[in-house]
């Protein structure tokens, strides 16, 4: 059986006996197997403090389940510049759920506003939820044309593919 396999065995087995300390342990010593499912577990459980402990130490899986938890939390109260200012630190996460929201209310230029920003700092998620938002406008033929020839850098849409 080889270390990365059994590393992975190991890390299952902790998981599955809500053994956080062990979990810990794994990702203090480098696996980021282990890392991410203690992430994963502090997330579900709603865990803020040790999910901040771990974002204090470094843990970059753990910021981004952090960001997530909290953008769930913000979306869930209907708070928008909550929404606002953790999408503008970086949150994908935020940034969805912010455009979902405003989609939902009826702001639809809003949402998008809030997409094409994610397409400025290249997230690659953001052009299919462009192009539905595109169509609930009504904008068929840009939607089209979105999934046709993709975005151009400055996040319009791309009238013909480039040589």
């Amino acid at each position: 059986m080889s270390d990365l396999l059994a590393a992975g065995i190991l890390v299952g087995l902790l998981a599955d006996a809500d053994d956080l300390d062990g979990l810990r342990a794994l990702a203090d010593a480098g696996s980021w197997t282990a890392a991410e499912r203690l992430a994963d577990l502090l997330a579900e459980a709603g865990d803020l403090e040790r999910l901040r402990a771990r974002v204090q130490a470094g843990d970059e899986i753990a910021a981004e389940r952090l960001a997530g938890l909290l953008a769930r939390r913000l979306a869930e109260a209907g708070d928008l510049d909550g929404l606002q200012a953790l999408a503008d630190a970086g949150s994908r996460d935020a940034a969805g759920r912010l455009a979902g929201l405003l989609a939902e209310a009826g702001d639809l230029d809003g949402a998008a506003q809030i997409l094409g920003t994610r397409v400025v700092a290249s997230d690659e998620w953001v052009a299919v939820n462009m192009a539905d938002l595109l169509i609930k406008q009504g904008r068929r033929e840009e939607a089209e044309r979105l999934g046709r020839f993709g975005l151009n850098l400055d996040g319009s849409i791309a009238c013909a593919l480039r040589d």
